[in-house]
């Protein structure tokens, strides 16, 4: 593994460090419930998030390997030193240990902070995490992002380092190639690729799924057709909108007589963590909605064979 350089011995560093943590502490104790803080190591998926529970309180999250490169991976020594600092180790896989299926638990090392939270005791923890045992050399190393539950952008200029989503306009190609790489990190199917129509292809159960780049600014699409040749009632619409107005990002569309599932994820920065996150949950339910679509409006599944123009797996 290649480790960043361990901190020297150096007062001003140290100073750096100290200064860094109390600013840290003053933006966590303003973070109102849904918001989220998300401090990375540059051009590594290295990161250190923190999401306000408001009245569960707080919690903090350290990268583990499921997130992490091969030439990222944390050490047996790293992980040791996480948890001996209190860091809780991950509970189960990404796809596994999710906010619904596992709401007490994490795929990354974690602490709960309960009310009233400690803020300057937090970002000393966070701080100690970063500098002592991810072995970042000096806080001009990390950048952030922050946003809320409905994907609004934070500014935190306070902080004093860079915003990683309000860097110049995006590199697609170089965003595209980080999206690849993502899927197949998340999907442990190493032969991916794009198709001609810039669309990375799966299969999961029935269902052909389908992810790209799309917008400007970029934005990460998972789709999927479900049923196709659907006749449009009034029925079906209603029951579309009752499915929509509780998926959150997730919606289900009509076009053309085939029944649509999308969502959006932002693509700028590209985090790991998300796409870990929100594509296995978009697979399951899109695969059981489109059962469920057929039983009770008819049609005919699309099934992912006849996907002819996609790398299917």
């Amino acid at each position: 593994m290649n480790d960043i350089a361990p901190i020297p011995d150096n007062p001003t560093i140290l100073r750096e460090w100290l200064a860094f943590s109390e600013r840290l502490a003053t933006v966590l104790s303003a973070l109102q419930e849904d918001q989220f803080l998300v401090i990375s190591v540059k051009q590594t998926n290295r990161y250190i998030q923190f999401a306000a529970q408001g009245s569960d309180g707080m919690r903090a999250e350290v990268s583990s390997n499921a997130f992490l490169s091969s030439s990222e991976r944390l050490s047996e020594g790293q992980m040791a030193r996480l948890t001996h600092a209190g860091w809780l180790p991950p509970t189960g896989r990404p796809e596994a240990s999710t906010p619904e299926h596992d709401p007490d638990g994490s795929s990354n090392f974690f602490k709960q902070y309960p009310v009233p939270i400690n803020s300057r005791q937090i970002a000393e923890e966070a701080v100690a995490a970063l500098a002592h045992i991810l072995r970042v050399p000096h806080p001009g190393f990390l950048e952030y992002d922050a946003f809320d539950d409905a994907d609004n952008a934070l500014a935190l200029a306070e902080l004093g380092i860079k915003c990683a989503s309000a860097e110049a306009p995006s590199d697609l190609p170089k965003i595209g190639r980080r999206l690849l790489a993502i899927t197949k990190d998340v999907t442990a199917i190493q032969d991916l690729d794009y198709d001609e129509d810039g669309d990375i292809g799966i299969r999961f159960g029935s269902t052909a799924i389908f992810v790209r780049l799309v917008g400007d600014p970029a934005m990460v699409r998972l789709y999927a057709p479900l049923v196709s040749e659907v006749r449009e009632t009034v029925a079906l619409h209603a029951r579309l909108n009752d499915l929509n107005a509780g998926m959150g990002h997730m919606h289900l569309f009509l076009r053309e007589g085939i029944v649509f599932a999308i969502s959006d994820i932002p693509a700028v920065p590209l985090q790991q963590a998300h796409i870990a996150a929100a594509l296995p949950r978009f697979c399951e339910i899109v695969d059981s909605l489109g059962d469920q679509l057929e039983a009770a409006f008819g049609g005919r599944r699309v099934e992912s064979e006849v996907m002819q123009n996609a790398t299917i797996h």
